[in-house]
């Protein structure tokens, strides 16, 4: 997997879960991402297994070297779909929003230009 498929996958475990709530159209979204990703199911079945393992906080961290190795591009692609992934279930939590901006915070993204990319797509299609 690449680094942006990486990143993708440990932002978005501490995105859904940073609500305490990790409901269907959140599952079936990241389904989603994974597939306009290419990220194949029995990676994101693995990721799942082996992250079990590792602290909330180590889980930031990794992901933030993982999207530091990313292209501005691909760092801002990244963010879209937590973004995105944010709204999927139609009620935006002021946890998942405490966490996507202290996520861009810590990588110098800024969230004008995720909102302006964001709007760009389509919603999720969950």
């Amino acid at each position: 997997m690449t680094s942006r498929q990486q990143a993708i996958l440990y932002f978005t475990y501490l995105l859904v879960y940073s609500d305490g709530e990790f409901d269907d159209s959140e599952k079936s979204a990241i389904k989603y991402i994974c597939e306009e990703e290419g990220i194949v199911e029995n990676e994101y079945q693995d990721f799942l297994i082996n992250i079990q393992e590792i602290s909330e906080k180590e889980i930031f961290d990794k992901g933030v070297v993982l999207i530091e190795a990313c292209s501005e591009e691909d760092k801002l692609a990244v963010f879209v779909w937590l973004y995105k992934l944010s709204e999927a279930d139609g009620k935006v939590h002021a946890k998942e929003v405490r966490f996507l901006l202290y996520s861009l915070r810590r990588t110098s993204i800024d969230l004008d230009d995720v909102k302006l990319a964001a709007d760009d797509l389509p919603a999720i299609q969950v």
